[in-house]
């Protein structure tokens, strides 16, 4: 876009159009010989050395800056204020609270500078490493120096306890900043496209059926031709007050390394301005349909997921889309345990008579047998993550096609995840109960993808996604015959009704959810008692179907012959 001939005023409105159109990535992947494959690992290997050296940096200088009593006391100020902020209802009191905050922000980042704990200092630090490797493009440095940075701030902001250094087999990312640097997007002819990475020339590999990218590239191709029409003709919707259109302008490059099979394959990710074109059959017609209108309650588990519409009831667990997904799951349980007998075998002086490993530093050996199942087990991590991600976009453009309006309770996934802070005994044995919670089903079922593919999904289909108020809203708890609550252990399954009716919790808490009132921030009574009967008709049905398959839905309590 030739944005130096447009007014000052049209390149104002140009930018806040760019900034509110929705983003989208396209992956292809590419063709690469052998001699460019040994460039590209060259690179890579220099850019982990440049981030882990920068990082170890300023993972260094933070730790410095933590053991000061200034920063302690700054830092404890500050989360008081917080607290105050939450409490207080006063005006007064909060616009204090909100200035006495600032200042005390203030003297955090003041500590951060003083003690080169900045952006810029890991900026400048990776500009001297890039003099060591003579690499010729700053941008690649310059990214790795931001990928550097989002790992302080996890420790800075976010309460993580420590950051993540790259092994010699991980493989590093290549960003590119802007789309015509780094890493660029050209075309030979029309639809035909490679990436120019430096010296190299790379090719996409673009499969005869894969109408997606095929529109995708074409609609990219479209914009390259007619960006300064596309793009005037954007400001002139904004001025009338009507929604610009999607651009498919790219904002960015990535190429990203990926080991499948024991083979590395590289793939371009191209960062799109706009909606994702729709997925398409065969036959050009669109694959999925969206609901033009209608509410969808939603009750997602850690392991199950409970829908209720006007006129269907679903449950069944998340992230399964084929019969291999537990068999998968229980072959790398199988590989575990075989890998902690081969360490134990093979480093017996690491560990102690109780069966703990040792405190300090220690060499450890790795027999040959032992590699080729981690490999395998890191094989089949992947295969599950490819898996929980295409089911959890089938299901989520399912929910689509039944309606517009989702209806979920908000869920805080690192709090399920993490283990009790309290230590409690068993009264029968005496021992310790184990204090672990949902780490284990959130890993293998990934409920938080799932909230925010839906929220994705919905917002650029038109749709919606609404959370209800959980400090109002007890879905688990509410029992619309009594219009109260009545609380009830996680160990019970089933919700019953003084006559004795019987409903499956979760699905009763996602017809809740769909009988929410217009606030949302409580079920409504009146729908209610009127969808009710409908409703348990069709639990009824939902149940049978699920006993009669004889598929085991997690933590359901349908038992199954």
């Amino acid at each position: 876009m030739a944005v130096h001939n447009l007014k000052t005023e049209d390149k104002k409105v140009l930018k806040s159009i760019r900034k509110k159109l929705p983003a989208c990535v396209a992956e292809i992947e590419l063709a690469v010989t052998g001699e460019q494959e040994f460039k590209i690992q060259r690179i890579g290997n220099q850019l982990r050395i440049i981030r882990n050296t920068v990082l170890g940096q300023l993972k260094k200088n933070y730790d410095q800056m933590v053991r000061t009593k200034a920063y302690k006391s700054a830092l404890k100020e500050y989360q008081q204020i917080c607290e105050a902020l939450t409490k207080t209802t006063d005006a007064k009191d909060t616009d204090k609270l909100i200035q006495q905050k600032k200042i005390t922000a203030d003297k955090l980042i003041k500590l951060q500078q003083k003690h080169n704990v900045t952006f810029e200092y890991a900026r400048n630090y990776g500009k001297q490493m890039r003099t060591k490797f003579s690499l010729p493009d700053a941008v690649l440095v310059l990214t790795t120096c931001e990928m550097v940075w989002r790992s302080i701030e996890t420790l800075l902001y976010k309460g993580a306890d420590k950051v993540y250094f790259y092994n010699k087999d991980d493989l590093i990312t290549f960003q590119g900043k802007q789309a015509n640097r780094c890493i660029i997007l050209k075309a030979v002819a029309e639809n035909n496209f490679y990436v120019k990475f430096g010296n190299l020339e790379l090719p996409l590999i673009v499969k005869q059926n894969d109408l997606y990218i095929k529109e995708t590239l074409a609609n990219i191709s479209h914009y390259i031709k007619n960006n300064i029409s596309i793009d005037n003709n954007n400001i002139k919707l904004y001025n009338q007050g009507l929604d610009p259109v999607s651009t498919y302008r790219i904002r960015n490059n990535r190429i990203v390394r990926r080991l499948i099979r024991g083979r590395i394959r590289y793939y371009l990710q191209i960062t799109i301005e706009g909606n994702p074109v729709p997925k398409r059959n065969k036959d050009g017609s669109i694959r999925h349909k969206y609901g033009t209108t209608g509410r969808i309650g939603v009750d997602i588990g850690t392991q199950s997921i409970a829908v209720v519409t006007d006129n269907q009831v679903i449950l069944k667990n998340m992230a399964e889309r084929s019969t291999n997904t537990f068999k998968h799951e229980h072959t790398i349980h199988l590989l575990q345990k075989r890998l902690d007998r081969s360490r134990r075998a093979t480093n017996p002086d690491n560990y102690n008579e109780d069966g703990t490993i040792k405190k300090g530093p220690k060499t450890w050996v790795y027999s040959n047998h032992y590699k080729k199942a981690r490999a395998k087990i890191k094989d089949l991590h992947r295969k599950a993550a490819t898996n929980r991600k295409l089911s959890h976009n089938e299901d989520i453009n399912k929910l689509r096609s039944m309606g517009s309006e989702l209806i979920i309770e908000p869920m805080n996934i690192k709090a399920l995840q993490k283990k009790t802070k309290t230590v409690t005994k068993n009264k029968k044995t005496g021992k310790y109960n184990r204090r672990k919670r949902f780490g284990k089903s959130i890993l293998r079922r990934s409920p938080g993808y799932f909230i925010e593919q839906a929220k994705y999904r919905f917002n650029c289909s038109g749709g919606r996604v609404q959370e209800v108020n959980n400090q109002t809203f007890k879905a688990s708890q509410y029992d619309h015959q009594l219009n109260d609550t009545k609380k009830k252990q996680l160990s019970q399954r089933w919700h019953v009704f003084d006559d004795t009716t019987k409903i499956q919790r979760d699905l009763y808490s996602a017809f809740l959810l769909y009988c929410t009132d217009e606030t949302f921030q409580e079920p409504d009574h009146g729908i209610c008692t009127n969808f009710f009967e409908s409703f348990l008709k069709m639990h009824d049905r939902c149940i049978n179907e699920i006993i009669a398959s004889g598929k085991k839905v997690m933590n359901s309590g349908i038992k199954i012959a």
